[in-house]
This record gives structure tokens, sequence and C-alpha cells, in this order.
């Protein structure tokens, strides 16, 4: 007998195969639900990866931070301890003495001034000046540090004394002029002069500035529209500045394009009062440097004493300047205060020192807008004076002189031990110019004209106070850990940083280092500045290949 089929049990002819497509749908949806997880499981390990290299990145740059921090420290004290007499107060009388001996033609000696005396220096041969390497906790890091007082600063532009201010803009000019010379970045002399008057019309002109402006206490009721800025930076929204101008980069060719911050600062103007901001050098030729003589005050206020931190002498209150007896505080980016009191007067407008100490007493004669002859670049140097008054080849020769070898002393017998860069190579000693009178020395100084003279030293000083310290961190994989231990550490011209294979944190640190009796102490301006570039130092004889 033959059975029929059950309908109810193969379903209709047109509802076969309906279970099995269900099934595959369902497993269709559970496989995206798993993938979703995996993704988002995949990328949250990725994030909090990545959240704990940059706390690792973050924990190892503060660690370099403070290793430099004592470097800096370590450096004035030990100089402050080597100077005559020894401490703050020895410093001070050499400093003196070696400025009055570079005003007076180069005699190192000044009367009454101890046999050998010599101020404190601050060059490239110091320690925090040689870049670094090292690793912290699998996090690679190189920190260089560059002195803000290697730069030519553009609150010079505020000089009530209008000649004054007139030469500090053309500086301005000379340096975006030149900054970028020799790549295809450079800045064409037209474009620096605009850029140059848009800076100060920035600091002229607040009130009209596309720039809001942030209230300080080194504001002024009596000049409502002057304003000193925190950061170079806040020159970057005004045209025709662009961020390209505030970034450090490689052209089409490879060869490096510097930011202008590395040549122009707004970090050293630590007092503006008028004894700051008026001329350093008298109509006679001869520089004030280091004699406390200064130029011609304003009536009724005293005495000025430019290299005294900021007091005033002959009982005469300071002259108001630009922001009164106060300029700034720590933090600004512009001004720090001075926390000493003037006898017989108001408080002091703040040298980078407190009380009074040697700090201030930089051999140049304007501490804050004069520039270390140890550390400034040859831009800088030859945009501080016209081409007419000095030939900018004579500061060729200045640049020279400090990167030839340092003679031994016949009389030394111990070897020292020899000093390693970053690359393991060694070091060369080199020279330093000590006083400003050393700079007799440079081949063609002593056609230099007297006027001409005297105005370079009042704009130089052979000390510096306010320091960027730049630090790169970065973590590799293991994979180029492994390639790193087979092929050796990096070589020169091998540029790790700029991969970008990399987890990789640039960051920026401004300090000013104030001495006084009681030791050295470091007080952050930019305490934190986290950077979108690669920065590089500024180096007198770039290699071929960097």
């Amino acid at each position: 007998m033959k059975i029929a089929r059950s309908s109810t049990l193969y379903g209709a002819p047109g509802q076969r195969g309906v279970a099995l497509l269900m099934a595959f749908l369902v497993l269709m949806v559970v496989l995206a639900i798993c993938a979703q997880l995996r993704v988002s499981t995949g990328a949250s390990q990725r994030t909090a990866s990545n959240d704990m290299g940059l706390t690792r990145m973050d924990q190892a740059i503060e660690s370099s931070l403070l290793e430099i921090f004592d470097q800096l420290i370590v450096d004035a004290d030990a100089t402050a301890d080597s100077a005559p007499g020894g401490g703050a107060a020895g410093a001070a009388g050499a400093a003196g003495a070696a400025g009055a001996a570079a005003a007076g033609g180069g005699n190192p000696a000044a009367p009454g001034a101890a046999p050998g005396a010599q101020e404190p220096v601050d060059s490239h041969e110091d320690t925090w000046s040689k870049p670094q390497r090292t690793e912290i906790n699998q996090v690679e890091l190189r920190a260089f540090v560059q002195d803000e007082d290697s730069k030519v600063n553009v609150v010079g532009m505020l000089a009530e004394d209008e000649q004054e201010a007139e030469k500090v803009y053309q500086r301005v000019v000379r340096i975006l002029d030149s900054c970028r010379a020799g790549t295809s970045e450079d800045i064409d002399s037209n474009d620096a002069d605009r850029m140059a008057n848009a800076m100060r019309e920035h600091l002229r002109r607040r009130s009209s500035s596309i720039s809001p402006r942030t209230k300080l206490l080194s504001d002024s009721e009596d000049q409502p529209e002057v304003g000193l800025p925190l950061t170079l930076q806040e020159f970057g929204a005004i045209e025709p500045f662009e961020p390209r101008h505030f970034r450090d980069y490689r052209d089409e060719r490879g060869k490096i394009v510097h930011s202008i911050s590395a040549f122009l600062t707004v970090h050293t103007s630590l007092r503006t009062g008028d004894s700051l901001l008026q001329p350093a050098y008298g109509s006679g030729g001869a520089s004030s440097a280091g004699s406390g003589a200064g130029a011609s005050p304003r009536p009724g206020s005293g005495a000025s004493d430019v290299n005294s931190g900021g007091a005033t002498q002959g009982g005469g209150a300071p002259a108001s300047g630009l922001g009164g007896p106060s300029t700034g505080a720590p933090g600004t980016g512009t001004a720090a205060p001075s926390t000493q009191t003037n006898p017989g007067g108001s408080p002091g407008s703040g040298a980078p020192t407190s009380g009074g100490s040697p700090a201030a007493a930089a051999s140049g004669s304007i501490s804050g807008l004069a520039v270390n002859l140890n550390t400034a670049s040859s831009c800088v140097l030859k945009a501080l004076m016209e081409s007419r008054k000095i030939d900018p080849r004579f500061f060729d020769s200045v640049v020279e002189y400090r990167n030839l070898e340092e003679e031994k002393d016949a009389t030394q017998t111990d070897e020292a031990e020899p000093v390693y860069d970053e690359y393991g190579r060694e070091v060369l000693v080199r020279q330093v110019f000590d006083t400003l009178a050393e700079l007799e020395q440079v081949p063609g100084a002593e056609r230099l004209e007297a006027d001409a003279k005297a105005e370079l030293l009042s704009l130089l000083t052979t000390q510096s106070h306010v320091f960027s310290i730049y630090i790169t961190a970065r973590i590799v994989s293991n994979t180029d850990r492994q390639n790193r231990e087979t092929l050796g550490p990096p070589r020169p011209g091998e540029h790790d940083d700029e991969l970008g294979n990399a987890l990789t944190r640039s960051v920026r640190a401004v300090v000013w280092r104030v001495t006084s009796d009681d030791g050295s102490t470091i007080v952050p301006l930019v305490r934190w500045e986290v950077l979108d570039y690669t920065p590089f130092e500024v180096l007198d004889y770039p290699d071929v290949d960097r």
C-alpha cells in the first residue's frame, strides 16, 4: 500500500528552503556582531595602549625636564662659585669690570678689579647646550636647549624713544628676511617688512588687533593701546603670518626650514622701564656697558642703572615705562616681576634676578634686549647692525672664532675627560667669549669705527637667563627596536624623529633661571607646550646631510 506524503510535514511546495535561509541570515547577523565586537575591542585596546604610551611619554618628558632644570641650576651655581670673590658678589664685580673694559676699548681689567677677573658666561660649551639622547621606560628621548637670549626681542619695538624703536624694527625685518635664506621657503624683503609692521601694529594698537587681548599685570592705564604678547605664536593669527612661519619642517629639497621663533622672542623682556628701553650708548661713542651710567634718564627719575636689576640710584623712583613698577608675572610669557624694592624709591621693574644679584649685571647694557654673543646665530648677529655700519662678514668671523678649538693651557697637566655628543663622537672644546672685550681678538674688529663698536657692544652680552627646552619622545615598535639592536644607534644624518613610524610627542618648555645670593631657581614661563612638529636646533655649521 502506498503511503501519501503529509503536507504539514514537508510544507507547501512554495515554502520549501525557508528554514535554511533563516538560519543563514541568523548566522550572518551573529558573524556581524562578532566582527563588530572584535573591531570595537581592538580599537579600545589600541586607544588604551596609546593613552598608556602618552602617559609613559609624558612621565619620561617630565623626568627629562627636571634633569635639564638641574643642569641649568648646577651650571649657574658652578659659574658663580668660580667667579672671583666667590658667589654672587664676586660675579657682579667681574661683570661690571668686564663691561667697562669692553666699553673702554678692550682692557679686560678695570681699575680696582682682581687680575684675571671673569664674569659668568653661557655658551654652547655648557652642558645644558649639548643635545642629549636617552631612554626611560622604553621611551626614546631627545632633548636640546636654546637660550632665548640668543634671539632678538620684538618687544623693543615699544620703546618710547622712536629712534630706538625703529632700530629694533629694522632688526626684526632683517631677521625675517634672512632666517630662511637658502630654502624654498625664503621670506622676501617686502614680506619681511609687512610681517614686522604687523607685529608693531599689534603691539601698539591692541584695541584694533584681530588677536584678542589678555589682561596682564604689565598693562598700563596711561597707555591702553600698548600690550605685551604672551608668546610669539600670538602673531600667527595676524596677516600676513601663516602657521608654517611658526613651525620647523623640511622643504621639498629636504633642507631644514626653521620657525621664526628660533630667531625672535618675547620671553626675555623681564623688565620694560625706561632704563631698559633708553639708548644704551652715549653720544661720545663710548658704550655704557657694565658702567651703570646708562642713557640720560627722564627728568625726575634719578640716574638709572640699567644693569642693577631695574633699581634706580639717587633716591628717585623709576620711570613708568610701559608697565609701571611691575611689568608682568611668571607664566605670562613676556615678563616676570622683580621682587626687590628700591631703597627710597618704588618697587623695581624687574631684571632677571632677585635682590640685585649679578645675573642682571650682564656684560651687555640691556638685559633682556641684548643677545648672547656666544649663542646667537649668524642670522641674529648680522641683523643687529646695519651693513653700512658693520660689514656682515665681520659676524662670519665672530662665528668662526667661537668654533675654533680652544687652546690648551700649558700649565694644566691633568688631561680632561673627553666629551661625546649624542652620536658618540668626541666633541672638541671650542673657544668662548669670556667677556665682550674678547671681541677685539676677532679679525676685523680693529677696523670697526668707535661709534659702531660701542653700539654693538651695548647690544651684546655673554650671559643667558631664559631658556627654551625642546624634548621629543618616541615609542618604537618591537620590530624597529630589533632593527636598532642590529644596526646600532642612529648615525649623523639619520632623522628618526621625522620618520613617522612611531608614537611621537614633542614638548617645549620656557623657563627663567633666577640667580641670587642664595643660589639659582628655575621659574617656568611656559611650563608645557605640545608641538605639532619636530623641532630642530639652529647650528652654526649644519652638516651637509642634515
